[in-house]
């Protein structure tokens, strides 16, 4: 299904360039807008300058040879060419009211598309590290994805949503340190806290969890032997025994190790799961589903880095130096430095796991991936690039969206933050202030490339000035116009009953406009990965809505009136319920 009007007007130019007498090879792409000021028309096209361009014509004989053709044309009930090089659409009433009733049949089916049909694509977003609750830098991360994942499926795409777990490497090491300190102090004593380490509240219930349920396995494995005390043990009895040998000093440094390793290991596993236990449940609550959760340990379990390596060893992509094998970063991106996959002392870095999950994700037959990252990931990008080419994929066939950092405030004041220290607010507590649906469209108000300023005093406001309020309210008054309908027995016609020609006013006709751009409002915003595009949509619709009703009556003494306009709120509350559904916010039937 294609309901776009931007298409319906291009398929119009094209086959009046052709009528014209101008040749397909002279078209350059057609891009239809909306103008700033109306009376410049509901769209509006610069094709006479381009045309202009390129075939050497003037743009007023291109404009006026064009616009003369189009005047036939039922779309339009006025086109007119307006130099230097532009022509504007007015809609027809006819068109404005044939969408109506589409809506009003279609329904949400309305906004569909088939663009993407037979492809595969694959959102990998929020994968936050399992060493700490998520914040709302996630929760930008977390909306956008979950969202940009319910526009792609609406325009034909088959859409997977994944969470990579980085369960393996420096950061999940500093956790087990951690969570050991705070065991230590559940137990008395005096320990110094990893300089390092996450202080957060939240390790200490996770050292209490250890306590109760592992008690008694970290006990077995230590054996009763406090391994500091041990170790300080070990060097007074060095110190005063003649004859211990090397060999028993290394045997009993052993023993301390691997016990060490053990605990360090246990502790380790169950605070991530239980870290992950929390991040599932704040998923939940925000309403964003994962179709399939990978960890990085599971790629190392596979071998699947090692392979990986191989490959491109075979391809002579790699080479050694220092002791360490290199990416030729700079073979791919000319100016690009080099990046090491294998350190001197063995240990892969997070570029190899990458491309080895990369490669991992290629192989089940995604036709896209998308990334969904943070700032602080920018400098990355290049590289993952280059290693895609490097796979034998064309670059594009991976895009990586960098979303900005949140600023929490309240009124003009801003809430620090800093995961490490411990000091950042958990995406859950801002969540039980202003509840998801707030959440969701703060997040989803602005670009992911633009710094975010959240209010969350300005989230729970129950005012206009708060946006998603004054979005659902609209839907909700709606919903009371019609229950008020019901209640005083007007019984709702099928639209082809209904004489859609009474909605004349100005407002009516801002509004059935408004609502024929909806299904171009969703294909940009699945073509540009924008989900902000329907936040601003919705605004307007409610705005165009909220002034609607407070000019004009929609039950009144005039049925076939009254009729007309219960068909148009009726639309209007369809496009809302569409939108936000995509949004993943919920439609109140009162407020």
């Amino acid at each position: 299904m294609n309901n776009s009007i931007k298409k319906l007007i291009e398929d119009v130019l094209y086959k009046t360039c052709k009528e014209s007498g101008i040749s397909r090879e002279h078209l350059p792409p057609i891009f239809i807008n909306q103008p700033k000021k109306k009376e410049w028309g509901d769209l509006s096209t610069n094709l006479p300058f381009s045309l202009s361009q390129k075939t050497g014509k003037s743009a007023s004989h291109i404009g006026k040879l064009l616009t003369s053709s189009l005047e036939n044309e039922k779309l339009f009930s006025r086109v007119e060419f307006i130099p230097p090089g532009f022509i504007n659409f007015f809609i027809s009433s006819l068109y404005l009211k044939q969408t109506l009733k589409k809506i009003l049949i279609q329904k949400e089916e309305f906004t569909q598309f088939s663009s993407g049909k037979g492809k595969k694509v694959q959102i990998e977003f929020v994968s936050a590290n399992p060493t700490g609750p998520l914040h709302i830098g996630h929760g930008r991360a977390a909306a956008f994805g979950d969202s940009l994942a319910n526009i792609l499926s609406k325009v034909g795409y088959e859409v997977e949503r994944e969470y990579y777990v980085n369960d393996v490497g420096g950061q999940i090491k500093r956790l087990f340190s951690s969570v050991w300190a705070r065991l230590k102090e559940l137990e008395g004593e005096k320990v110094s806290f990893p300089e390092d380490g996450y202080k957060g509240e939240y390790l200490i219930e996770i050292a209490k969890q250890v306590k109760k349920e592992l008690g008694s396995k970290l006990s077995e494995i230590a054996k009763g032997v406090d391994l500091e005390k041990e170790i300080a043990k070990e060097e007074k009895i060095n110190q005063i025994t003649e004859g211990f040998s090397s060999e028993k000093k290394m045997a009993q440094k052993k023993r301390e190790e691997k016990a060490e390793s053990q605990i360090l290991g246990l502790l380790g596993r169950f605070a991530v799961n239980e870290i992950l236990k929390e991040i599932k449940v704040d998923l939940k609550v925000f309403g964003v589903r994962f179709d399939s959760w990978i960890s990085e340990s599971s790629l190392h379990q596979k071998k699947a880095i090692p392979e990986i390596l191989s490959y491109l060893q075979e391809k002579n992509y790699l080479y050694e130096k220092d002791g360490a094998l290199w990416f030729k970063t700079s073979l791919f991106l000319p100016g690009e430095e080099d990046r090491v996959l294998r350190r001197r002392n063995g240990d892969y870095t997070y570029f190899a796991s990458d491309i080895a999950y990369h490669q991992d994700k290629l192989r089940r037959g995604f036709d896209r991936i998308i990334d969904i990252w943070g700032a602080d990931h920018i400098g990355y990008v290049p590289r993952m690039k280059a290693a895609i080419q490097a796979l034998g994929y064309p670059e594009k066939t991976l895009q990586v969206i960098i979303y900005q950092l949140v600023t929490l405030k309240r009124g003009k004041k801003r809430i620090s933050a800093s995961t490490r220290e411990g000091k950042f607010i958990p995406l859950k507590e801002v969540l039980d202030e202003v509840g998801r649906d707030a959440a969701r469209f703060f997040f989803l108000s602005r670009t992911c490339g633009s710094h975010l300023d959240f209010d969350l005093e300005l989230a729970k406001k129950q005012t206009p000035e708060n946006p998603v309020f004054y979005v659902q309210y609209a839907h909700a008054r709606i919903c009371s116009i019609l229950e008020n309908a019901r209640e005083n027995r007007i019984k709702i016609k099928n639209p082809d009953e209904v004489k859609l020609d009474l909605l004349t006013t100005p407002e009516e006709r801002e509004l059935m406009k408004e609502l024929s751009l909806l299904p171009d409002e969703v294909y940009e915003a699945a073509k540009s990965l924008e989900p902000h595009r329907l936040t601003t949509y919705l605004q307007e619709l409610a705005t165009l809505f909220h002034q609607f009703y407070t000019r004009h009556r929609v039950i009144s003494e005039d049925r076939e009136l009254t009729q007309a306009r219960l068909m148009l709120v009726k639309a209007i509350k369809i496009a809302i319920g569409d939108v936000l559904g995509l949004l993943g916010i919920s439609v109140p039937q009162k407020m």
